[in-house]
């Protein structure tokens, strides 16, 4: 945090609204700093977990509109552009970032101005990742002439992109808040602090219902605030999991599930590369992409390489997780996930090289 003079402001920041109906356009002072808090904290945490807490940034309370209740915040920037840029250029920023806020980098790019591409491409130098970064994201550093445009406008760009962010997590529902997948690093500390959020909107009962925008568009009602204010159980410490491999290795599907919000009704299902039958589900969300768009030769039995995530129990492969979709019937799709994507997606995890033959590492 810096200390922020006003001749500073304008330029770096952006609004993240936060609307609530109430009576008479009034707000419990307690509801106002308990909802600020929360949003405060679900900012540190995106830093903490994309940005290595390298984002300087300052929270600032702007004066309401006359005749509403229209919480209006300032997240104002003064440093770390460059982990911001950085981590949109990476795969697992990119798969975030739309998970949150529904929009691709690219699009986001769109939005800014044409040379932004480029500008994010300067970013995508050589990284290094800190020996206590746990979540195993890497750090993207770079020169400062790396930017072609003002400090202002780089801070007020990612300023931008850290309230979509902020927003996502305190707007989507518990359901869309479990797919974008919030247990890395701190992060369930953003959870946590959203349940608070909705704890203090229930506590409030003159809250009817709560927007984050300038309209009066209210699109959580009350009756929503329970479910959103639970705070999802974290695993207890100590009991850790079957250890997850990933691998590569090339499948052939006898029974697909083209539906993919029904994955985890009905599981892909295929044989391996010893013919043993195999059920999975894809998480690969440029392979969706490209099914929605009917962009893939689909045939009678599909053949997939697949980079894949499982775990080893009772020496068998189970619950296998498809990270990406590298080949569809001989036509290409993608490059592997690198290891630091892959880390900050499982965590922890050992790679295993798929056999041909007969037997496998688990065939013992």
């Amino acid at each position: 945090m810096t200390d922020t003079l006003v001749w500073e402001f304008d330029g770096r920041f952006d609004r993240l609204y936060i609307h609530f109906d109430v009576s008479d356009h009034f707000l419990k002072l307690d509801t106002f700093i308990k909802t600020a808090e929360s949003a405060r904290k679900v900012i540190d945490a995106l830093d903490e977990t994309f940005f290595n807490g390298s984002l300087e940034y300052e929270l600032i309370v702007l004066p309401p509109a006359k005749g509403t209740f229209l919480s209006k915040l300032a997240i104002w920037i003064s440093g770390g552009t460059t982990a911001v840029f950085g981590f949109l250029n990476t795969d697992v920023g990119s798969a975030y970032v739309e998970g949150l806020t529904g929009r691709t980098p690219a699009e986001w790019a769109q939005s800014f101005g044409e040379d932004h591409r480029a500008r994010i491409d300067a970013f995508h130098v050589e990284t290094e990742t800190s020996e206590n970064d746990e979540t195993g994201l890497d750090v993207t550093e770079g020169p400062s002439e790396a930017l072609p445009i003002s400090a202002d406008e780089a801070c007020k760009e990612a300023a931008q992109i850290v309230v979509a962010m902020a927003r996502g997590v305190l707007e989507k529902s518990p359901d869309e808040i479990q797919k974008v997948g919030m247990e890395v690093g701190a992060l369930p500390d953003a959870v946590d602090a959203r349940a608070d959020f909705y704890a203090a909107c229930i506590e409030d009962r003159d809250v009817k219902r709560v927007g984050f925008t300038p309209d009066d568009d209210f699109p959580i009602p009350r009756n929503s605030f329970p479910k959103r204010a639970q705070k999802p159980a974290r695993k207890p410490k100590g009991k850790e999991p079957p250890e997850l491999a990933v691998s590569i290795e090339s499948i052939y599907v006898t029974s697909p599930n083209w539906d993919k919000e029904d994955q985890k009704t009905r599981q892909w299902k295929g044989k391996d590369q010893i013919r043993r039958d195999c059920y999975f589900v894809i998480e690969d969300a440029e392979f969706w992409h490209k099914v929605t768009h009917k962009a893939l030769h689909v045939e009678v039995l599909d053949n997939l390489k697949v980079q894949w995530a499982f775990q080893n129990i009772d020496g068998r492969p189970k619950n296998r997780r498809v990270l990406r979709v590298l080949e569809f019937n001989g036509d290409k799709l993608a490059d592997p996930l690198p290891p630091a994507a892959v880390r900050a997606i499982l965590g922890q995890y050992s790679e295993y090289e798929a056999s041909i033959g007969p037997r496998t590492l688990f065939d013992q």
